[in-house]
């Protein structure tokens, strides 16, 4: 097989079509002499004339006719195959760190798809992991919790921002109270996750329980299973959780109460790796990725 290049045969065919070089150059935008070069090398790697050389233009040899019917062939199959091509849904995968409520996936994928079709896929990440598989490539997004460990070479845009509120089950002594304060809150155990899922995010929160007097002890539960965090509240009194009224809804043996003041909040980016074709998708960092702003108890 000679080494044909696409470029030529176009050329070839505009020449054929033109029927003279001239025609064909001012329709192709291209020196007249560049041209003729053109189909001079086309026909010494093919091995045989394509042209006679008559005074009014240019006449296509038998050789020629049977190029010029392949290349035809050749073009409507590459435009086929392009136009199938672009028909096809590009797919991203987004991890997704636990906990995260039904409807700030819902904004993620209304984000994500605002500018185009785009096959999303879903697979459960630890926030402490996400930058490193942003950078990577093995993700296109991640919903994480911040502030992030590392963020080095990171997009991120903000897509949820909630107080933390106590979670206890239905028939404990803190769950008929509207609100609650901090001094509630003395002598209780705080049911927790493992730090080193989102080590900036625990940090920050207990930093600030403990501006508020609160330094407690941490029960871990380390499944990620919402069944398994539900039995370890059920019935027990010295037990609380911390969560966003989002991310507690939907179970009726556990109520969620705001406390204050100046509760600690979660706040949720969607992150890609910078210049990235990820990242160039992402909308203005202007804040209106994450929704109404859920006001902090006072």
């Amino acid at each position: 097989m000679p080494d044909l290049e696409l470029r030529p045969l176009r050329y070839f065919a505009a020449v054929a079509e033109a029927g003279t070089v001239t025609e064909a150059a001012r329709r192709l935008r291209i020196a007249q002499p560049s041209l003729s070069q053109q189909i001079a090398l086309l026909e010494r790697r093919v091995g045989t004339a394509l042209f006679r050389r008559r005074p009014r233009g240019m006449e296509l040899t038998e050789a020629g006719r049977l190029l010029l019917d392949g290349v035809h062939q050749a073009l409507n199959t590459l435009n086929s195959a392009v136009a199938a091509a672009r028909s096809t849904w590009p797919a991203a995968t987004v991890g997704v760190c636990a906990g995260v409520a039904p409807e700030v996936l819902e904004r993620t994928e209304r984000i994500l798809t605002r500018d185009g079709p785009l096959r999303v896929t879903y697979e459960r990440t630890d926030s402490a992991r996400m930058g490193e598989l942003l950078r990577a490539g093995t993700l296109a997004y991640g919903v994480l919790r911040t502030p992030p460990d590392d963020a080095r070479d990171l997009e991120l845009r903000t897509i949820a921002d909630e107080p933390l509120g106590v979670v206890v089950h239905r028939r404990h002594p803190l769950a008929g109270r509207a609100e609650l304060g901090w001094g509630d809150l003395t002598g209780r155990r705080l049911l927790w996750f493992p730090a080193r899922r989102a080590p900036g995010y625990a940090s920050a929160v207990l930093a600030r329980l403990a501006e508020h007097g609160w330094t407690p002890d941490t029960l871990v539960e380390d499944s990620g299973s919402h069944t398994l965090f539900r039995h370890a509240l059920l019935g027990r009194d010295d037990v609380v959780a911390l969560r966003t009224r989002s991310g507690s809804a939907g179970d009726t043996a556990l109520v969620w109460r705001p406390v204050g003041p100046r509760p600690p909040r979660e706040r949720l980016a969607l992150a890609a790796a910078r210049r990235s074709v990820w990242s160039r998708l992402l909308p203005p960092d202007d804040g209106a990725m994450a929704g109404p702003r859920v006001p902090t108890p006072s």
